[in-house]
This record gives C-alpha cells, sequence and structure tokens, in this order.
C-alpha cells in the first residue's frame, strides 16, 4: 500500500514539473489574478466588460514572464529583435484571445445577464486552452520546429 501511495505521489510531483503541469499552474495563477482584478473592479461598480479590460493587463505581464521563465524555458539569450518578436508575437496573441474574452463577457453578462462569476470562470478556462496552443505552437518554439 505505502509503495502503491509512493508511486503515485512520485508521478503527481513529476506531472506537476511537466510543461503542460507548469502551464497549468501558471495559467491557474494568471487566472486567479485576472478573476480577483475583475472582481474588484466590478464590485467598485464598473460595468463587466470594463473590469474585465482593466483585469486583463496585468495578466498579460504576468503571464508573459512566467511562460517565458517557467513553462517554456524560453530564458535562452535572443538578440534583441528576435526577443521584440516574441514579446510582440505574445502580446499580440494575448490580445486577440483578450478581445475574445472581454467580447464574450460582455455578451453573456452584460447583454444575457448571465451570474458575472461563473461567466469568468467559463471564459477564463476557454481562454486559457487557447493561449497554451499558440504559445506552445507559434511563440515559444525553437528554430529547429520552423526549419
Amino acid at each position: 500500500m505505502l509503495t502503491k501511495l509512493s508511486i503515485f505521489i512520485t508521478a503527481c510531483w513529476r506531472w506537476c514539473f511537466s510543461p503542460v503541469g507548469l502551464y497549468i499552474s501558471v495559467g491557474g495563477c494568471t487566472t486567479l489574478l485576472n478573476f480577483v482584478l475583475f472582481v474588484v473592479f466590478f464590485r467598485l461598480g464598473l460595468q463587466a466588460w470594463l473590469a474585465n479590460l482593466l483585469a486583463w493587463w496585468p495578466s498579460v505581464v504576468f503571464a508573459w514572464w512566467a511562460n517565458r521563465m517557467w513553462v517554456f524555458d524560453a530564458r535562452r539569450n535572443l538578440p534583441a529583435t528576435a526577443l521584440f518578436a516574441e514579446l510582440l508575437s505574445f502580446t499580440g496573441s494575448r490580445l486577440a484571445t483578450g478581445i475574445a474574452d472581454i467580447f464574450l463577457i460582455w455578451l453573456t453578462v452584460d447583454l444575457l445577464a448571465r451570474n458575472e462569476l461563473l461567466m469568468k470562470v467559463l471564459v477564463g478556462i476557454l481562454v486559457v486552452a487557447a493561449n497554451y496552443f499558440i504559445s506552445k505552437r507559434l511563440i515559444f518554439t525553437s528554430k529547429e520546429n520552423h526549419a
């Protein structure tokens, strides 16, 4: 019994530090930061779309830093032009998913009068999944993947 528990704990530990596990952890922290900021701004009386917009930028900055450092291990030395291009790609992709996020919150909360917290969670899950795919396939890639 103890051996099975040890094997299970070891497998969980390894998964947590796998690329997907790290991305889910960083994505969870990013979503939590975005969620908390959204709730604060919404409770201050802002419309949901504006609260979501104001919560978005700090979340993007955190996501860029954490993904670059830990998830995709992109700490390699890049020429300034390549680093800038990567930063622009990351920001552009987050802008696209951020616009989708804002639109979906506006549609579901402001227009359809659905619960703002439930919609924030559901839309957040979609945004995290889209961001992982875009980051893994298009932004934090090695030169070998482009050959």
